[in-house]
């Protein structure tokens, strides 16, 4: 008999409610689910740290004898829902409880579902219904600006782009010309045709996206760009122009701050940013029940698309992860419910032209 042993709930199991059948829970490791009664969940609850058959015996009484609280919690762990703990994986702390656990490898319960589900695919009613529009509309925007293109603008080869990449977060203090901001938009997200068949509504850009439904809005906070209005901007990739959503606030400030600033340790504003929202109905229509791990996906790559581009058109720029839930943007106020935010970039010039970063040698192995 195990009697030294103790029992924890399994750490990356979920608990879920099926259509009409009961409480189901979720393995998101193992990705397995499992059907079970209510009195389960109340099993579970009370292992919210490492116990014996018999302090489980004591604290729920529903578990019957403690012989029969064994065999089920043993028949729980086989299973994989719950865990057994030696005695020395409880020692060590004051209470002798301990976590039951190793230390992990730093992944939640949620991102692991994220990542099982997005494994196994779209589910298979994916493709209902009208496909969302590609174009997202403003219609509140109170002034259009035409952006000039980067056919004029001087580019550089993509080894010597690549090789000055880098992340900027210091300025300098002039502000940024409107035609740079133009050609940066038109190399890195404009829309350069329709992929067929044009009723999918797929569009074709310099950065890739999953099935080519390009989820991502690019907004455009200007608060110090030469020819440019300060404010907030939407940027329609079909007929590359800015539409103006709303001047330079204390609250575009405090959001630029929040996103940006704190975000990438920076001392100071950078004079232009870009916040990136998702229209995820575009992806989840064609994709759902991977949906996520796609705009994640597509972001990234439209980040190191605009992060090159930057590089080529001598801009500086660096990117933030930083992702405000839910949204709180306030040009975006009448659109919060189709819109996530998924990450911002600062951008301006830099302080010193073409200036190589300083790196460290690799160390000889």
């Amino acid at each position: 008999m195990n009697d030294q042993h103790r029992y924890r709930r399994n750490p990356d199991i979920l608990l879920e409610w099926g259509e009409g059948a009961g409480p189901v829970l979720v393995d998101c490791r193992r990705w397995r689910k499992f059907s079970v009664k209510p009195v389960l969940v109340g099993l579970l609850h009370q292992l919210d740290r490492p116990l014996t058959a018999e302090e489980l015996h004591d604290r729920w009484r529903e578990s019957g004898h403690a012989d029969e609280a064994r065999t089920l919690l043993d028949r729980l762990a086989s299973a994989g829902i719950i865990q057994r703990c030696a005695p020395a994986d409880v020692m060590g702390t004051a209470d002798g409880t301990g976590t039951g656990v190793a230390s992990g490898d730093g992944w939640t319960p949620y991102e692991l579902a994220v990542h099982a589900q997005a494994g196994r695919g779209p589910v298979p009613h994916a493709r209902r219904g009208v496909p969302p529009p590609a174009r997202f509309v403003h219609p509140e925007a109170t002034e259009i600006i035409t952006l000039p293109d980067g056919r004029d603008a001087p580019s550089r080869p993509l080894a010597e782009v690549l090789a000055e990449r880098r992340s900027v977060r210091v300025f300098a203090p002039s502000p940024v010309p409107l035609p740079l901001i133009g050609a940066f938009l038109d190399r890195s997200a404009r829309v350069r045709g329709c992929l067929p068949p044009r009723a999918y509504e797929q569009t074709h850009r310099s950065a890739p996206s999953g099935g080519g439904r390009h989820s991502l809005e690019v907004y455009l906070l200007a608060r110090e760009v030469e020819g440019l209005a300060g404010g907030a901007y939407h940027y329609d990739p079909f007929t590359h122009t800015l539409h103006r959503l709303s001047a330079w606030t204390d609250e575009l400030a405090v959001l630029q701050r929040r996103t940006v600033i704190d975000a990438a340790a920076m001392k100071e504003a950078p004079p232009a940013g870009i916040y990136l929202a998702s229209c995820a109905g575009r992806t989840t229509w064609k994709y759902e029940g991977m949906s996520l791990s796609l705009v994640y996906r597509d972001t990234g790559c439209l980040m190191q698309t605009m992060c090159l581009t930057a590089t080529d058109l001598g801009l500086a720029s660096c990117l933030t992860g930083a992702m405000e839930t839910p949204l709180t943007a306030p040009f975006l106020a009448p659109h919060r419910d189709r819109l996530i935010h998924v990450g911002s970039m600062a951008l301006g010039l830099p302080t010193v032209p073409s200036a190589a970063p300083a790196l460290e040698p690799l160390a000889q192995q």
